[in-house]
């Protein structure tokens, strides 16, 4: 019995010991991925242009107060999911690089849909989560996108719990709206998702609006989602 417990003792060690190693590699590598976003950016900024002649990927920069969003946007139509799992300079990245959805034309759509990771350490859509907290959001009602066309203001709309549904479900489907060209499939994403909000923002926005969706992963249910919804003020 004595040989049976060191044998079990030996193995739940280097199990331990094995998933430590993978955090702290985990966290690591997360806070490499950090840096190496921050040394995009010049005094605090950024400068589109200098990061488009560096690689033409990109297509804006999202940026909330208080919280580490603070990130290029990238754009891949012929490959959607390119920086699923890829840093600015196209390397081979765990926590990704937010991107936009293949449909979000730039002009063209009224939707811009921006997929981003919920990575544990913290880091890339992590701190969408805040707006959990009414109270957060009280004090957070903005939300910086600029893009190549210049800089610009977004108030939020909406903040939604949601998920990736079947196929065939009839429900409100906010990854359908991605691109959105006419009033009625604009009028429906907002009555769906200000349907959806988990609080009241009193923001209710017009055909002409142009809106951004924020969406990152949640786990409270299978295939969970956390989005926010904001139009353009300036």
């Amino acid at each position: 019995m004595k040989i049976i417990r060191r044998i079990i003792f030996i193995i739940a060690l280097l199990v331990f010991i094995g998933s430590a190693g993978y955090l702290g590699l985990h966290y690591f590598e997360g806070q490499q991925t950090e840096n190496a976003f921050r040394q995009l950016t010049v005094d605090g900024g950024h400068d589109l242009a200098a990061l488009h002649e560096q690689n033409p990927d990109i297509v804006g920069w999202i940026k909330i107060d208080d919280t580490r969003v603070d990130y290029p946007v990238m754009w891949t139509p012929d490959n959607p999911e390119f920086y699923l799992r890829r840093n600015f300079q196209k390397e081979d990245s765990v926590a990704g690089t937010p991107f936009l959805d293949a449909a979000s034309t730039m002009p063209g759509s009224s939707n811009w849909l921006i997929y981003g990771h919920n990575m544990k350490n913290g880091t890339m859509f992590h701190d969408t989560l805040k707006y959990e907290d009414k109270a957060f959001y009280d004090g957070h009602k903005t939300i910086h996108f600029d893009t190549l066309e210049g800089e610009g203001l977004y108030e939020i709309v909406a903040v939604c719990y949601t998920q990736i549904y079947e196929e065939n479900a009839q429900v409100f489907k906010y990854y359908q709206y991605a691109s959105i060209v006419d009033e009625a499939s604009f009028d429906a994403y907002v009555q769906g998702v200000k349907a959806l909000s988990i609080y009241d923002t009193g923001v209710t926005p017009v055909w002409g609006d142009q809106l951004i969706t924020l969406s990152t992963c949640e786990y409270s249910v299978e295939d969970g989602r956390f989005i926010i919804v904001a139009r353009k003020v300036q």
